[in-house]
């Protein structure tokens, strides 16, 4: 009975895990809040493009440097059962932009201009 007990409140808390929050925006009435909002566009924009562009630079420069690390074991290799040893070294380089920050600004940035946001979770 404490093994199913234990089992059911894992369960739970990996669905829990599994909730997806969405948000429900309600633009402003006024027309200044409205073109408010289009800079609030403008700069979520910015920020998203600014994360792309690192995250791109983060994985470049883990290539790169994986080019050079290989390179130097490489030249220290005398047979290519060696060479192929190097290999091993090599980083699997992977980044993803954090766009989840610009989402967060832009919502900000929307209820600053008189605007809403209603947040709910399935």
């Amino acid at each position: 009975m404490h093994t199913i007990r234990i089992f059911l409140a894992v369960l739970a808390a990996l669905l829990g895990g599994c909730a997806t929050t969405h948000y429900d925006l309600k633009a402003p009435e006024s027309d200044p809040g409205r073109y408010c909002v289009t800079q609030c566009a403008a700069i979520k924009e910015t920020c998203n493009g600014n994360e792309i562009r690192r995250a791109n630079a983060e994985k470049a420069g883990c290539e790169k440097s994986n080019g050079v690390v290989f390179a130097a074991c490489a030249a220290k290799s005398t047979t290519k059962d060696q060479e192929k040893e190097c290999e091993k070294h090599r980083k699997y380089c992977w980044s993803s932009p954090d766009t989840d920050r610009c989402d967060g600004e832009y919502r900000s940035c929307f209820v600053n201009c008189g605007g809403s946001v209603h947040e709910y979770t399935e």
